[in-house]
C-alpha cells in the first residue's frame, strides 16, 4: 500500500508541475518550502500564519525538499481525501483569489437582498480546506447578506472527525453565532445530509456548497439577483478548479449542464461566439441541469419541490433529480457568469458507498421511474442493468409531482433540452 501512494503522489506531482506555466514553475522554485504548521496539533498558530506570497515561501510539495513527518503528511492526505493535504495546511487559512470573472462583471450593479444560509457537509472531510473556505466566506460575502454557515459532519471515521476542532475555531473567531455545528452519529449520505442540513438553516435563501471550495470576490450577489427577478430560480455559479496537488485556483471555462439518457451528468460548453456580445459575458443563461455541488434557491422553493428525494442512497443522481423538479414544476436552473467559486477536483473519490450496492445506479433509476414517463425506455436502452434494480418506494416523490402539476418529459425535451433528443432523419 505504501508503495502504491508514493508512485500515486510521484505521478501526480509530476503531472501537476507540468500544467503549471514554465514561469510560475521557476519562480516557485526559487523559493524556499514554507513551514509546515499543522492545523490539527495547534489550530492557533495555523490561523494566524500569513499567504505564502506575504511569507516569500513555496506551499506546494516538492519531494526531494520534504521531511519524513512532511512526507507521511502529504501521503496521508492523497490516501484519505485524494489531496495533498502539505499543500493545503501549507497554503495556510486564507487567500483572496482575487476577480475571478469577466471585467464587464464589475460593473454590474446587484440590489437583491435575500438572508442567505451557507450549508456544508462534510464527511472525512481535511480541516485545512473547509476552515480556508468559511474564512473565504466570511471575508468575502457582505455581513448584511450572510446569515450563517450550516456545517453538518456526516459521520466521519474517528480520525477525520471535525466537530471539536471547528468548535474551537468558531470561539477563537468570536464566530459561535454565525457557524451552526452539527455531527450526525451515523453515516446519512451526501443526500440525506443535506436535507438534514437545510432543515437547520433559517435564511431565506439556501446556497448548497461542497466542503473543499473557495469563493471569490463579488460571489454571491451574482447568485442572488436571478433569485430576485424569478423566486423559483436555482442559480449556479461558474465552478473553478483548485488543483488537488499544488492547489494553485485557476478560472474554468464557462458552461452549462446536461445529461444523457442514463442520466450521467455532462458540461455543455458554449460557442466561443455567444462570447463576442459583451453582454452575454455577465447576463444568466438557462441550464437544463446543474453539477450539484454548488448552487443557490430560495430555502421555501427547495422545500416546495419535496427537497431531495430522501430514498436516495449515498450520492449520485440527486443533480439531475432537483433540475427536472425545478424545470418541470415551475422553476428554472440559471448559470451567473458573474459568480465565480472554486473546487477541489480529488484525484478520486475517497469515500465508501453502501455495500454491495451502487448507489449512482439505484438512484438514477428512482429519478427514472419517476420522472422520464414514456421515456424510461431510453433510460434502461442506456443502462439496462437498471432493469434489475428494486428500486424501493417513490410514493413521495410521486406525490411532489402531482401536487404541483408538473409538466412531463416532452415539454422539458421541447422547451429545455431538445439535444437530448436528436432529430433521425428517414432514410431515402
Amino acid at each position: 500500500m505504501r508503495h502504491t501512494v508514493v508512485t500515486s503522489f510521484l505521478c501526480i506531482l509530476l503531472t501537476s508541475q507540468a500544467v503549471l506555466s514554465t514561469e510560475e514553475t521557476k519562480e516557485k522554485e526559487k523559493l524556499p518550502k514554507c513551514e509546515h504548521v499543522d492545523p490539527y496539533e495547534n489550530l492557533e498558530e495555523w490561523l494566524a500564519l500569513k499567504t505564502p506570497a506575504e511569507r516569500k515561501c513555496n506551499h506546494t510539495s516538492v519531494r526531494e525538499e520534504l521531511d519524513e513527518n512532511e512526507i507521511k503528511k502529504s501521503e496521508w492526505g492523497i490516501k484519505s481525501f485524494a489531496f495533498d493535504a502539505l499543500s493545503s495546511e501549507k497554503l495556510g487559512p486564507l487567500r483572496n483569489v482575487g476577480k475571478q470573472a469577466h471585467k464587464l462583471c464589475e460593473e454590474e450593479k446587484y440590489d437583491a437582498s435575500f438572508s442567505t444560509s451557507v450549508v456544508v457537509i462534510h464527511h472525512n472531510e481535511a480541516l485545512s480546506t473547509i476552515l480556508r473556505m468559511i474564512n473565504g466566506l466570511i471575508e468575502f460575502t457582505p455581513k448584511s447578506l450572510l446569515k450563517e454557515i450550516v456545517l453538518y459532519e456526516d459521520a466521519s471515521e474517528e480520525e477525520h472527525v471535525l466537530t471539536k476542532h471547528l468548535e474551537k475555531f468558531a470561539k477563537l473567531k468570536g464566530l459561535e453565532d454565525k457557524l451552526i455545528i452539527h455531527r450526525s452519529e451515523y453515516r446519512q449520505g451526501l443526500i440525506r445530509a443535506k436535507v438534514h442540513a437545510s432543515r437547520l438553516a433559517t435564511g431565506e435563501v439556501i446556497v448548497f456548497m461542497d466542503s473543499h471550495c473557495e469563493v471569490s470576490e463579488r460571489w454571491l450577489e451574482p447568485l442572488l439577483q436571478p433569485i430576485k427577478e424569478d423566486p423559483k430560480s436555482i442559480a449556479l455559479p461558474v465552478v473553478d478548479l483548485i488543483n488537488p496537488v499544488s492547489f494553485d485556483y485557476s478560472s474554468s471555462m464557462v458552461a452549462k449542464s446536461g445529461f444523457d439518457w442514463g442520466l450521467t451528468f455532462k458540461w455543455i460548453y458554449l460557442p466561443w461566439e455567444y462570447f463576442e456580445t459583451p453582454e452575454n459575458n455577465v447576463k444568466p443563461f438557462n441550464s437544463p441541469a446543474m453539477p450539484g455541488g454548488l448552487l443557490a434557491m430560495k430555502r421555501e422553493f427547495f422545500i416546495e419541490l419535496g427537497e431531495y428525494d430522501m430514498g436516495m442512497e449515498i450520492w449520485g443522481s440527486e443533480n439531475i433529480e432537483l433540475s427536472l423538479k425545478a424545470w418541470l414544476c415551475g422553476g428554472r436552473v440559471v448559470v451567473a457568469p458573474c459568480s465565480r467559486v472554486g473546487h477541489v477536483f480529488r484525484m478520486r473519490r475517497p469515500y465508501t458507498s453502501k455495500p454491495g450496492m451502487d448507489t449512482a445506479l439505484y438512484n438514477a433509476v428512482r429519478v427514472a421511474k419517476t420522472w422520464l414517463g414514456a421515456y424510461e425506455k431510453n433510460f434502461f436502452a442506456a443502462k439496462p442493468r437498471g432493469l434489475k434494480i428494486v428500486f424501493g418506494d417513490i410514493s413521495e416523490s410521486i406525490k411532489v409531482r402531482d401536487r404541483l402539476k408538473c409538466k412531463d418529459m416532452k415539454w422539458f425535451i421541447e422547451n429545455v433540452y431538445p439535444e437530448l433528443e436528436p432529430k433521425v432523419h428517414d432514410e431515402l
